[in-house]
């Protein structure tokens, strides 16, 4: 029974695709790969190169949050863009924030 109970937990995450990674760059080599994040996002593609490497399809309209914390020794600035999917294609997001 354990066995069914952990391949339904498996099926039911099917759906969700992550892909995440992280590593110590310069300044230079970090502004670089947000600058190719920001022309994707200008283009409507962000192609992610790398052994953790994606494509996304960016639609015309989305939530952007920015968000620094800090404490007494660390810091962190994260920069997140979000919008609805529809059968597995993006939507554009509505200004429902005002």
């Amino acid at each position: 029974m354990v066995d069914e109970d952990h391949d339904n937990e498996a099926e039911s995450m099917n759906h969700e695709t992550e892909h995440e990674g992280e590593r110590v760059m310069s300044r230079a080599d970090g502004a670089a790969i947000l600058r190719e994040v920001a022309a994707g996002v200008e283009e409507g593609t962000i192609h992610i190169e790398g052994e953790n490497g994606f494509t996304v399809a960016v639609p015309e309209h989305f939530e952007l949050e920015v968000e620094y914390e800090a404490t007494d020794d660390e810091a962190e600035l994260e920069v997140e863009l979000e919008w609805p999917m529809e059968d597995g294609e993006p939507v554009s997001a509505d200004d429902e924030h005002g």
